[in-house]
């Protein structure tokens, strides 16, 4: 008899960067959840600090051309417990975040950014750090630093 596996991370993080209609692009993040972990979605009406984020430095070379769209949307739920105490969108299941990017030049640039979340039940503030480059006309995300 074997039992379930239990995978070692609560959760992977994969992004990707495809190519749109004329000059935008569709930043994609795909989380995949394990062992009962969640966060916090974007959507979240009240004011939390581990709130999923994607946060793009500030930058004369690329714009945001689209709020982030979540699929499938979080639903509020009540949670009673102490930190939340009040009205909150968890994000139980595998979900998918999109935006889309406008490059603003047509030369070489590298931006800087980061995703950012506290993971539950680990209660751990995850801040993976990103660098969007943009070489002949293609776009990509990679994960930066160390």
């Amino acid at each position: 008899f074997v039992g379930p596996l239990i995978h070692p991370h609560p959760y992977d993080l994969k992004m990707n960067i495809d190519k749109l209609e004329g000059d935008l692009f569709n930043f994609e993040v795909s989380m995949k959840l394990f062992n009962g972990a969640h966060y916090i979605s974007p959507n979240a009406l009240r004011d939390f600090s581990g709130k999923f984020t994607i946060h793009i430095d500030e930058n004369p070379q690329l714009e945001i051309d689209s709020d982030l769209i979540e699929t499938p949307r979080s639903v509020e739920e009540i949670d009673p417990h102490p930190f939340t105490d009040g009205t909150v969108n968890w994000v139980r299941v595998d979900t998918k975040y999109n935006q889309t990017l406008k490059p603003t030049v047509e030369t070489d640039f590298d931006v800087k950014g980061f995703i950012q979340f506290t993971i539950e039940p680990r209660c751990t503030l995850e801040n993976i750090p990103i660098i969007i480059k943009y070489r002949d006309g293609d776009l990509r995300v990679e994960k930066f630093g160390c």
